[in-house]
């Protein structure tokens, strides 16, 4: 399937100005890698956001149909929102991250070509960096088959070294930090998936 120049143009002003885009139209929330290197653990890379029984994850295929920011919000898919990503109360420096019906978290700061980034609120400071952990419900032959990695925000940079009680569920000597960009380069669907490289 081909689609005109000026289609194509048009998207991308569209998006580059921060908007949401219409349906049918694939913008992913893309994970690339952190800047720094990895000591342990698998790095992840440019896996997508998606929502698996609520909980934010990262696999090969994820949310891709336009994103709702507003009001604070990073909402799926644009229009109508059906789902709002939220941060948990927690007293650990890793905060789950949760698809919900109702919108609770307004401090997300993002946009279409932007490193999605939680402003700073009473309890913790601005962060643009995410944790990114193996669910120990997972097989290493069932990982290799469909990565899935389970996201927490991560507010002070430190990677964990013991479960706790908000890590329960992953295996915590896979987790690595990294950051989550909201690809700009927006491309009408085709009949067929399209893949970002």
């Amino acid at each position: 399937m081909k689609f005109s120049a000026a289609l194509v143009a048009s998207v991308f002003a569209f998006a580059s100005l921060g908007h949401a885009v219409p349906s049918g139209i694939l913008c992913p929330a893309e994970v690339m890698p952190s800047h720094e290197a990895f000591t342990s653990g698998t790095p992840v890379y440019l896996l997508e956001l998606s929502n698996q029984g609520g909980v934010a994850t990262m696999t090969k295929t994820g949310l891709e149909f336009g994103w709702n920011f507003g009001n604070g919000g990073m909402g799926y898919p644009w229009c109508p929102t059906g789902t709002w990503l939220n941060i948990l109360d927690s007293i650990r420096p890793w905060k789950p991250l949760v698809f919900s019906y109702l919108q609770t978290t307004t401090t997300w700061n993002a946009g279409y070509n932007e490193y999605l980034t939680a402003n700073a609120t009473k309890t913790y400071s601005e962060s643009s960096n995410f944790l990114a952990c193996m669910p120990l419900s997972l097989t290493d032959a069932e990982f290799a088959a469909a990565p899935k990695w389970t996201v927490f925000l991560l507010t002070d940079g430190i990677i964990p070294t013991a479960t706790d009680e908000t890590l329960e569920k992953v295996n915590v000597q896979s987790c690595v930090k990294t950051k989550l960009l909201i690809k700009g380069v927006c491309l009408p669907q085709a009949s067929t998936p399209l893949v970002f490289a």
